[in-house]
């Protein structure tokens, strides 16, 4: 047996389970529903070529939703109080890659009054065992470690996206441990699983989402007051859905023209491909991009229209979100109904000066790269390309 077939072989369901009851450790999960999900991405390995380092991804990634499952539960099963912790009221910025998100989002997560999504918690929602009430630290060091792996592909990757184990990261990471969440499609875009998982109603992942942030909330000491930020690219194509879970959600979307936000998103998806496959096909890698968020920007703008004036929702261009963010997150705050205050404003201010833009580095990227254009960007995603350009 190959390598490459020994580690697919670990990729299939039986080992996989066993691998996880073994770490978390337990005897058994208590709810099996999420099965039919999980042999859906189990088949995406025997679609794509992808390389060992990537099936060694894969393989982790899982391990860890299942050894977080299975965590969960257990303190579930002892503290069923968990369930009734409120979460309903996240602050939520949308926004595709590449947009500004991630600097809103990280701006806006050093006011003190809001909870925040930090990458070890997003890895890792359940604490390890051992792990002292309070003291996240083995989370933390975890996170350090694995990404200090990962980001090791690609020279430039840091500059693009730093990842830090105390920073605010994207939520993204949280329903893909539900096995049916789109944003899977983004480190192995495999077209058979994406038909199946655009079939699927997003309520769902979505919903485990809520259970997980009820669950760090509780962890946390209770809401004390403070609503969620959350941040997520995937967000974007699902607001009914978010609405649905998160029925008091405030959300603030970054708009940047749409060329731009393309060209930087084709530039990062090759540093990410790095890591699951050895050789890729750049144009391919590039028209799928783009034709995934076609799909979900239109599918944001018909949501925005429909649910109308039961939306709460900020417009901010991306120039105002990176220059000048204090006044994106006053208007946010008055939409949520939530002050601003002097300690959150000080906070924010200071992480803008520790955090300058470019701080790690800059990089390039160019359309024709990858066999686009600015004008068949635009072409490509119609009247909204128009309204964006510019921001």
């Amino acid at each position: 047996m190959t390598d490459i077939d020994a580690l697919k072989h670990a990729l299939t369901l039986e080992p996989l389970l066993e691998t996880a009851l073994r770490e978390a450790p337990a005897r058994e999960f208590s709810d099996l529903s999420f099965i039919p999900n999980l042999r859906k991405v189990l088949e995406i390995p025997e679609r794509l070529d992808m390389s060992a380092r990537g099936l060694m991804g894969m393989h982790a990634n899982n391990v860890r939703f299942l050894v977080n499952r299975l965590r969960y539960e257990n303190d579930l099963q002892q503290h069923p109080e968990i369930l009734e912790e409120d979460v309903s009221d996240p602050i939520v910025v949308l926004g595709l890659p590449r947009s500004g998100t991630t600097k809103l989002q990280r701006f806006l997560s050093a006011d003190p009054n809001l909870q925040v999504t930090h990458t070890y918690r997003m890895f890792n929602p359940a604490p390890f065992p051992g792990e002292a009430a309070g003291d996240p630290t083995p989370r933390i060091e975890w996170t350090r470690q694995m990404m200090a792996a990962v980001t090791n592909t690609g020279e430039s990757y840091q500059i693009m996206h730093e990842f830090n184990a105390l920073e605010a990261d994207e939520s993204s990471f949280v329903p893909l441990a539900n096995f049916d969440y789109v944003m899977q499609y983004i480190t192995a875009p495999d077209p058979v699983f994406l038909d199946w998982v655009r079939g699927v109603d997003r309520v769902s992942p979505l919903t485990w989402l809520k259970k997980m942030l009820q669950y760090l909330q509780w962890q946390d000491g209770g809401k004390r007051g403070r609503p969620w930020l959350l941040k997520n690219p995937g967000h974007t194509g699902e607001v009914a859905e978010m609405l649905s879970v998160f029925p008091n959600a405030t959300f603030v979307i970054s708009q940047r023209d749409l060329a731009s936000t393309m060209g930087s998103s084709m530039r990062m998806m090759g540093e990410i491909m790095q890591n699951s496959f050895d050789t890729y096909d750049t144009r391919q890698m590039a028209d799928e991009l783009v034709a995934y968020w076609v799909y979900e920007l239109e599918r944001y703008q018909r949501q925005v229209c429909e649910l109308g004036d039961r939306l709460r929702l900020v417009r901010a261009p991306y120039n105002r979100c990176v220059s000048d963010a204090l006044s994106v997150a006053r208007e946010v705050y008055a939409l949520h109904d939530m002050p601003l205050s002097a300690e959150g404003e000080a906070a924010m201010r200071q992480w803008d000066r520790d955090n300058p833009r470019h701080k790690l580095g800059s990089y390039s990227y160019r359309l024709e790269d990858y066999g686009w254009s600015r004008d068949a960007v635009e072409a490509a995603f119609g009247q909204i390309a128009q309204e964006w350009r510019g921001m």
